[in-house]
């Protein structure tokens, strides 16, 4: 089966990332891994279109800060934040800035797959 489309998975911990990555991969997404919001925006100018799977919390750049940084290089990447410590002002925060969508942790697979799939 021919692969869905490219997606980006950005997440410190490497065990949600593994997750991820074998959930999407399965899904048929050509998944890539990205341990930082920076090497991911240091990669993007390279990367073929896809949707950006980034979680929130992160050492040095968080999730808001790379909707930010994608805004204003008016980048046409649909982007889903995840995150395990949600709360109402940051996901209406992370809609504003673009987001397609905002998943609290844990998360249903399919809603998952259902979101990128809209996005691509």
């Amino acid at each position: 089966m021919p692969d869905k489309g490219k997606v980006y998975v950005i997440d410190d911990d490497e065990a949600m990332r593994d997750s991820l990555n074998f959930l999407l991969d399965s899904a048929n997404f050509k998944v890539t891994l990205f341990e930082t919001a920076l090497s991911f925006l240091e990669a993007l100018p390279g990367l073929d279109f896809g949707c950006v799977v980034s979680d929130v919390r992160m050492p040095g750049l968080d999730g808001i800060e790379l909707l930010k940084r994608m805004k204003a290089g008016n980048s046409t990447f649909p982007i889903v934040i995840m995150t395990g410590h949600g709360d109402v002002p940051l996901a209406v925060e992370a809609m504003k800035l673009g987001a397609v969508d905002f998943l609290e942790k844990p998360f249903e697979d399919d809603r998952l797959i259902g979101m990128i799939d809209a996005a691509i």
